[in-house]
C-alpha cells in the first residue's frame, strides 16, 4: 500500500509539471535604446516600428553609433547591442522572439535644435583682415558646428548683412571653438550686429556687439614735440602726425603731489587733415609754464582721442582710445 501511494504522488507531480510548461515567448519588442552623446546618455523614443533618436544639433552628428539595446525576455536583436551601425534614418534592426517571430525596427534621426544663443554681455572684436575666436559652448551656442549647415553674418546700421567665413575647431583643452574671419575688403571698421543661421533656427543680436577694427598699422600717430611751445588761452595749437582720421577731443593732464595723474581739461578739435590736427586751448586753462613729457607736479601731458575702432573696443562704449603726444619741452600757456 505504501509503495502504491508513493507512486501515485509521483505520477501526480509529473502530470502537474507537464501542465505548467510555458510556450516560447512571442514578444519581439525593443524595450530600451540608449546612445551616448557628448558625455551624456540619450534614450530613444519608440513609436511603432520607429526608433526615434533626438540628436542635439549643437553636437556633431557621428557617422556611426554603438547603442545599448534592451529587448523582450528571451528575444535576440540583430545587429547586436553595442555593435556599430550607421547613424542615419532607415538603419534597420531585427528582433527575433523565442517563438521565432521576427519584427523589424528602423532608426529615425531627428535633429533636436534648441534656440540659438549669443551672449551680449561682452564684445566680439576682430581687426580688418583678422579673426575673432569664440567659445561655442558658452559665448555662442546651440547650433551645429558644421560650415555646410551654419552661417554667420554681421549687420551694419543700415541693415546690410555680410556673410563671414567661419571655421570650427577644438584646441588642446577640447572646448569647441569657432573662428570668425573678417576680410580686408568689403567690410568697413565699425560696430555690427551678429546673425547666426543654423538648420531651422536663426538668431540676431539686439545690440551691435561685433567690432571690426582698424589694424595697428593704420592707427593715428602724433609727431613728438621737439621745440618749446608758447600758446595763449583761447588760441589754437596744431600737432603734426600721420594717419589722422576720425579724431575727437584731446585731454590735457598733470600729476598731483602724490604723482597720481589728474586731468586738467579737454581741448576741442577745430580741424584736421591726414597729417595735422588743430585744437583750441580753453580760456580757463591754468596759465603757467609746464614741463611737457615729465612725470610729477608741474608736468603736462596731452593725449588725442582717436577712433573708437582701434586697439580696444567695447560695444557699450565704456572705454575711449587715445594716442600720446610725446616730447620733452617747455610748454607755456599765457593768459
Amino acid at each position: 500500500m505504501r509503495i502504491a501511494y508513493i507512486m501515485s504522488i509521483g505520477l501526480l507531480l509529473a502530470g502537474c509539471r507537464k501542465e505548467t510548461e510555458q510556450a516560447p515567448s512571442p514578444h519581439a519588442r525593443i524595450a530600451g535604446f540608449t546612445v551616448e552623446a557628448g558625455g551624456e546618455m540619450m534614450l530613444a523614443a519608440m513609436s511603432g516600428d520607429s526608433i526615434v533618436v533626438y540628436w542635439p544639433s549643437y553636437l556633431p552628428a557621428p557617422s556611426s553609433i554603438q547603442p545599448v539595446i534592451a529587448v523582450s525576455d528571451g528575444a535576440v536583436v540583430r545587429p547586436a547591442s553595442g555593435a556599430a551601425v550607421p547613424f542615419q534614418t532607415g538603419t534597420a534592426y531585427t528582433v527575433k522572439a523565442q517563438s521565432g517571430l521576427e519584427k523589424k525596427y528602423y532608426l529615425k534621426v531627428v535633429m533636436n535644435q534648441a534656440p540659438i544663443q549669443i551672449d551680449e554681455t561682452g564684445s566680439y572684436v576682430a581687426v580688418r583682415g583678422g579673426e575673432c575666436v569664440v567659445d561655442i559652448g558658452s559665448s555662442m551656442r546651440y547650433f551645429e558646428p558644421d560650415v555646410t549647415k551654419t552661417s554667420l553674418y554681421i549687420i551694419d546700421t543700415p541693415g546690410t548683412a555680410t556673410k563671414l567665413d567661419i571655421e570650427f575647431f577644438k584646441p588642446h583643452n577640447g572646448v569647441p571653438n569657432m573662428r570668425i574671419k573678417v576680410p580686408v575688403a568689403g567690410v568697413k571698421p565699425g560696430a555690427y550686429k551678429v546673425r547666426i543661421v543654423s538648420g531651422t533656427q536663426s538668431r540676431t543680436t539686439e545690440n551691435y556687439v561685433f567690432g571690426v577694427l582698424y589694424p595697428d598699422s593704420e592707427k593715428p600717430r602724433p609727431a613728438g614735440l621737439d621745440a618749446d611751445v608758447t600758446v595763449k588761452r583761447g588760441e589754437t595749437i596744431t600737432f603734426a602726425g600721420q594717419n589722422y582720421f576720425d579724431l575727437k577731443e584731446a585731454v590735457a593732464y598733470t600729476y598731483d603731489e602724490n604723482y597720481n595723474e589728474k586731468p586738467i581739461t579737454n581741448l576741442t578739435l577745430v580741424s584736421s587733415t591726414a597729417t595735422s590736427a588743430t585744437y583750441r586751448i580753453p580760456v580757463d586753462f591754468p596759465a603757467g609754464t609746464y614741463q611737457f613729457g615729465d612725470w610729477g607736479p608741474g608736468a603736462l601731458g596731452i593725449r588725442l582721442r582717436i577712433t573708437d575702432f582701434s586697439g580696444w573696443w567695447s560695444w557699450n562704449g565704456n572705454r575711449k582710445n587715445y594716442v600720446e603726444v610725446t616730447g620733452f619741452v617747455k610748454f607755456t600757456v599765457t593768459p
